[in-house]
């Protein structure tokens, strides 16, 4: 052990020490130093939390990353965009991707027998991961999504539900808006209620199966083929649904062009025995075309139909991305942009979709550097205050020390080795403290909050071991520094005066 070393530790355990005036003093700046910690250690967790729990909310609702349509003007409304099953599998691929999943969202209306109000009607598939909307779960189970009959079923938010007096099992109307012109009404029955504490999800978005939006918006198309018999003579007539409705109609029957009708002769009902009669129905915009046929039965005379499933489960109203860590958004999105985005399409972050949510979370980094700089500056007061009065009551000492040879600098290390030992310990009991704290809020939740404010309830604590390491080397580092100009005072003491200063 060191010289330096030995008597600064004498000087702490001293048992005369107990009567010096320095003693209330040391311990005043020990607690300060340990309520500073505990403060600052409580702000990164607190702080950290918020960001954790706020990003992941709004994560949630989007994904981290989304691939719409290039034509997209309005949020609330996706157009139509082709789903490539090759794309997708492309970014589930991606080193750092979680989950991909489709989506669609319209405008739209609810309406009870009292009341009305304007929601956002978002589509979901057999793809969702429901962890999200599971954990935010209020009553009731999720609608049964990418199922073969496409149940009509919805989830309200808690918010919806009490403003308009909805219970779980109600039967709500829900208007489609497709343009100003078309409104379509449809039934649905509430399966269940959610709150994220998000305004601007809860007050307005409702979940339905994506297979609803498909239909309604009429993304694909859907061929028909009429059926008539007038006067023992059977005609057949193509009919086609969707798209953009400038329909154009291909018959298995070379001679036959347009809708009709056209009529089926026994001559040509005896060339179709064994095959079908087929229409295949595409428009001017490209849509993927749709298939309907009819086949005559040779014995009975019976008509067997088939097709005209349409072709809207072909399209989507965009990729939602999820990724591994909110770190790698960056990244990922240039990745996702060189490498897997088509030239009709656009990418959107969630950075984008939210500014005022990321700029508000940004803004508390700000407040954390500001609590940490004020209790930094507090410890530096009580600290230097406690050094320059043990440097006083040592007077004497440090002049028996100078006149048996000790330099100026041997002498300031003694005090400074005393500043550290005071300051560590203060340190490891404000990690005590702010720990336990923060592990007490977090186990029980006696901080609470108001959602519509925080968008949390309770407030959320994220403690991980390396910022509470940075803490405390730097708040150790800063205040020694600090403390190396008041153990200056050191080099004014004369040996001779200071022998007889007592």
């Amino acid at each position: 052990m060191g010289l330096a070393r030995f008597i600064a530790r004498r000087i702490l355990a001293d048992p005369e020490r107990q009567d010096r005036l320095s003693r209330p003093i040391v311990l005043i700046a020990m607690v300060g130093v340990v309520l500073g910690m505990a403060v600052m250690v409580l702000t990164v967790g607190i702080t950290r939390g918020f960001q954790h729990e706020i990003r992941a909310k709004v994560v949630g609702i989007g994904g981290h990353l989304q691939l719409t349509a290039i034509a997209q003007s309005d949020p609330k409304e996706t157009p139509r965009m082709v789903y490539d099953p090759a794309q997708a599998e492309a970014l589930r691929a991606l080193p750092g991707v979680a989950h991909v999943q489709t989506y669609a969202t319209k405008p739209g209306i609810v309406e009870t027998e009292g009341d009305i109000e304007g929601v956002v009607v978002r589509g979901l598939g057999g793809d969702l991961d429901p962890t999200y909307l599971t954990r935010h779960l209020v009553e009731g189970r999720l609608p049964l999504l990418g199922a073969a009959e496409r149940p009509n079923e919805v989830l309200i938010s808690a918010y919806l539900a009490d403003r308009m007096r909805i219970a779980v099992g109600d039967t709500i109307t829900i208007y489609l808006v497709k343009d100003r012109d078309d409104i379509r009404p449809r039934k649905f029955t509430v399966t269940g209620t959610y709150r994220t504490g998000l305004e601007q999800v809860d007050h307005q978005l409702v979940v339905v199966d994506i297979g609803h939006l498909q239909r309604f918006a009429q993304w694909g198309l859907t061929a028909e083929i009429l059926l008539d018999t007038v006067n023992q003579a059977v005609t057949v007539e193509g009919l086609a649904f969707g798209g953009d409705r400038d329909h154009f109609f291909e018959w298995s029957v070379p001679q036959w062009s347009g809708k009709g009708p056209h009529t089926v002769d026994a001559v040509l009902r005896e060339e179709l025995k064994g095959r079908a009669l087929s229409l295949v129905v595409s428009d001017a915009s490209g849509t993927m075309p749709d298939t309907a046929w009819l086949r005559f039965s040779p014995v009975d005379g019976l008509v067997q139909r088939g097709g005209g499933r349409g072709s809207h489960h072909h399209y989507v109203g965009g990729i939602e991305v999820d990724l591994t860590a909110f770190d790698r958004l960056d990244e990922l999105e240039e990745v996702v942009h060189a490498q897997v985005l088509e030239p009709d399409q656009r990418l959107t972050t969630v950075r984008e979709r939210s500014p005022e949510i990321f700029a508000w979370l940004e803004l508390l980094d700000t407040n954390v550097a500001v609590v940490i700089v004020l209790m930094v500056v507090v410890a530096v007061i009580n600290m230097t205050s406690a050094l320059l009065l043990i440097i006083l009551e040592r007077t004497t000492m440090i002049g028996v020390l100078k006149a048996l040879g000790a330099t100026n600098g041997q002498v300031r290390r003694i005090f400074l080795l005393d500043g550290a030992y005071i300051l560590g310990l203060g340190i490891l009991g404000g990690d005590l403290l702010g720990i336990v704290l923060a592990l007490v809020q977090r186990w029980t939740g006696w901080v609470r909050l108001p959602v519509e404010s925080y968008y949390v309830d309770v407030v959320p604590v994220d403690l991980e071991l390396w910022p509470i390491l940075l803490l405390n080397a730097g708040t150790l580092m800063v205040c020694v520094a600090a403390l190396v100009l008041p153990s200056m005072l050191v080099t004014r003491i004369a040996p001779a005066r200071a022998i007889r200063f007592e």
